[in-house]
């Protein structure tokens, strides 16, 4: 890949930008419904684990030839039978979580911006940009992600100052009542979502290996747990943990008490349009890091290359086949509005966690007694 390869800049900007769209689906509800006004603070209790599964990721990539991501290694701890299984597992699970993706930033969208439109023009819109992006270079797509991340940033610092107006601190303080078993729960929902860029490594290969890993490290986490804790500080703040608990939005339902030049309904419309980029990052890369499972069980080559966009050489056609699926799981995952909730709620997280959380340290944890790893 040479000259193509994504440095260790663009990778961290869009492994961020992506957590964005689960993060603010995912906190600061659920953070709320564990640790109360102290949600703002449990996220820092999820630092530990995600950087121990950053080192465990470390351990893994080091496994790994130049120009491999995490796909080969399954194979050769697990063996060409297992390996491949648990291949196509992952790789379901990245086009499920695909189409999961696309149904939530659709569903916020219509909600938000066309109140009487169904979800369903929205998710093939997605679901036709995603496949578009996947069909071009993961450089690209890095890219864009650190393009968006300043972007983005900027916007939610515009928004969390504009926040700061309408909180309540009795809604955050005094913490000396929110109990410490309490606090450490409420970090599951960050270590969720956190642990969902564990699935980049899927990407490894089409990476630079960083000259400086700690800093980089470091960087990313603390960015990314600084982002989490205002979000709850804010919208808790705001409506108090009992109220955040019961939206499906909070946070997006939070701009609609902010005003801007007088224009606050339009204001909402126009953050919540301009989210659906982030939405669009992870899905497309949830469609690489699938089509990087899946094209290693069928000893596929690498699908970037030279050629039209719509061409199926190279096994490019599998790329197709992952954006079918994640179409087809985005219209699975939500007959109703309950199912959804649950989908939110309760599986995606459950499935994440199982993914993440236990096969990856499982993956180690053999790799190392077979001393591959």
């Amino acid at each position: 890949m040479g000259d193509d390869r994504v440095t260790p800049r663009q990778a961290r900007a869009a492994a961020f930008t992506a957590l964005l769209a689960p993060l603010i689906r995912v906190l600061p509800r659920g953070a709320a419904a564990l640790a109360g006004r102290g949600a703002w603070l449990s996220v820092f209790a999820a630092a530990p684990a995600l950087l121990a599964l950053a080192l465990l990721l470390r351990s893994l990539c080091r496994a790994l030839a130049p120009g491999e991501g995490l796909a080969p290694l399954f194979l050769r701890v697990f063996g060409p039978v297992l390996g491949r299984a648990l291949l196509v597992l992952y790789g379901g699970w990245s086009f499920l979580y695909a189409g999961f993706v696309l149904r939530g930033g659709a569903e916020r969208l219509a909600a938000a911006a066309y109140p009487h439109s169904g979800p369903e023009p929205f998710i093939l819109a997605m679901l036709a940009l995603s496949l578009l992006a996947s069909l071009g270079t993961v450089r690209g797509l890095a890219r864009t992600g650190a393009v968006l991340r300043g972007l983005l940033l900027g916007v939610l610092l515009l928004m969390f100052l504009l926040a700061l107006r309408d909180l309540d601190p009795e809604n955050l303080f005094p913490l000396r009542d929110v109990r410490p078993r309490d606090v450490l729960l409420g970090a599951l929902p960050a270590a969720t979502v956190g642990g969902a860029a564990a699935l980049f490594s899927f990407l490894a290969g089409y990476a630079e290996p960083s000259s400086r890993p700690g800093r980089d490290l470091a960087s990313l986490l603390l960015c990314y747990l600084l982002t989490a804790s205002a979000l709850c500080l804010t919208t808790v703040g705001s409506f108090g943990a009992g109220l955040t608990t019961r939206l499906s939005y909070p946070f997006f339902t939070m701009l609609r008490d902010i005003t801007l030049f007088g224009a606050a309904q339009r204001f909402e419309a126009a953050v919540i349009a301009l989210w659906v980029f982030s939405d669009l990052l992870l899905c497309t890369l949830l469609l690489r890091c699938g089509n990087e499972a899946w094209r290693t069980v069928f000893a596929l080559p690498v699908p970037e290359g030279d050629g039209p966009l719509r061409s199926l050489r190279r096994g490019r056609w599998l790329l197709w086949v992952g954006a079918a699926l994640a179409g087809g799981c985005a219209a699975l995952v939500s007959p109703s509005s309950e199912v959804f909730r649950l989908w939110t709620d309760r599986l995606a997280p459950l499935l994440m966690d199982l993914f993440v959380w236990g096969g990856l340290p499982l993956l180690w944890l053999v790799g190392r007694l077979r001393k591959i790893v």
